[in-house]
């Protein structure tokens, strides 16, 4: 068995496996930001002394913590504001690796574990965009927590469709192959 014909068996169940877990990672972290938030903003109101936490405070981490929940819907949501189209989180089958004859199996294997590591992007991006809310914006030009997470956010979308971004890509440079 060559290196091929062992990432075309790997790559299907892997990225079904890895589909499921960042849907199940995704629910899970999207309620435990939602539920932290809340507790935060209720012991601030319980407990004398605490720092006073408003619904103003914690809002932006609900609403990243219900975009994580709903990652899936979020990808889509994502892809849809640059192209149209639904997003598939399955095998991907890109028209043109017929072209490659023999290895055509094999490069849609590859555009399968791409576009898994879409997800795993774009679900870093709100990770680091929840992160960039809560310690605030202070990078003064070192590090810009906020255009990290949209480069990763619309990076990780763009990865997860990767046969029709190469497709928008050959057309806009006319490529052939």
């Amino acid at each position: 068995m060559d290196l091929a014909q062992m990432i075309t068996a790997f790559a299907p169940t892997f990225a079904t496996a890895l589909w499921g877990l960042l849907w199940a990672l995704g629910g899970l972290l999207g309620t435990v930001y939602v539920g932290n938030s809340l507790l935060k903003m209720q012991r601030s109101q319980r407990f004398p002394g605490q720092i006073p936490v408003t619904f103003g405070d914690v809002l932006p981490v609900i609403l990243v913590g219900g975009l994580v929940a709903n990652l899936s819907r979020f990808i889509n949501a994502t892809w849809n504001t640059f192209a149209t189209g639904t997003v598939s989180y399955g095998a991907v089958s890109y028209s043109g690796a017929a072209d490659f004859g023999r290895f055509a199996e094999a490069i849609n294997a590859v555009l399968t574990l791409a576009s898994v590591a879409g997800g795993v992007f774009a679900l870093r991006g709100l990770v680091i965009l929840k992160k960039s809310l809560m310690d605030g914006q202070q990078s003064q030009g070192a590090d810009d927590g906020v255009w990290r997470a949209l480069t990763h956010i619309v990076g990780g979308a763009m990865l997860v469709q990767i046969a029709e971004m190469i497709e928008k890509f050959r057309e806009s440079f006319h490529l052939y192959w």
